[in-house]
């Protein structure tokens, strides 16, 4: 009758050793899921939060400077479903005194090429989101389109869902200067409003 090996016998001082092994590895695992499961989850709903003001601060930089002044209406009208409605109705009143002085000048802009889109900051219901674009405006006279950079800091509101503008502002560009680095710089001069800047 042959002898059981070694290996076939239940060893008992390696059985509670094997098991606590188990445990320790099992409950590592479980952490470890813990800890990660919760952040992948978040992860890609911001991810996704991220991605939709990206897309909605592209869509408003390009509509924004896609338009004719002889074509008020439809402007105005392309623009609503990405603003707020309090930002709009500053929109609107806006677009309604500076299209009327410029209505002899047949101004147009278009050709917007959005060069860059970063946010910023992010939140449950708000984010602000760093903008590049450049365009092209024409004038009856003019002879050919003047290039236009835009670089603008835009406040989103979440609303209903939906990501809308409820403000921008205009960053201005940083100057390298030389001289003597004591001397404080003079003041920057106020940057012309976005509105006003985007129609001329």
């Amino acid at each position: 009758m042959a002898s059981a090996r070694p290996s076939d016998e239940l060893n008992p001082s390696t059985g509670p050793v094997r098991l606590l092994s188990i445990l320790v590895i099992v409950g590592v695992l479980v952490g470890v899921a813990g800890l990660l499961v919760p952040r992948i989850a978040g992860g890609s709903d911001e991810d996704a939060e991220r991605k939709a003001v990206i897309t909605r601060a592209t869509d408003f930089a390009v509509t924004y400077n896609t338009y004719e002044v002889a074509n008020k209406d439809d402007y105005q009208k392309r623009m609503k479903g990405l603003l707020t409605p309090a930002y709009y109705t500053q929109f609107t009143t806006v677009t309604d005194a500076l299209f009327d002085a410029l209505k002899d000048k047949d101004q147009k802009s278009g050709q917007a090429n959005v060069l860059g889109v970063a946010v910023d900051t992010i939140d449950e219901d708000s984010a602000v989101a760093l903008i590049a674009v450049d365009a092209a405006v024409t004038r009856s006279t003019s002879e050919g389109a003047v290039a236009r950079r835009f670089r603008w800091k835009v406040s989103f509101a979440r609303q209903k869902g939906e990501w809308l503008v409820r403000q921008f502002e205009t960053i201005s560009p940083l100057e390298a200067t030389t001289g003597d680095p004591e001397q404080s710089p003079a003041p920057d001069e106020p940057a012309p409003s976005d509105e006003q800047e985007g129609e001329q």
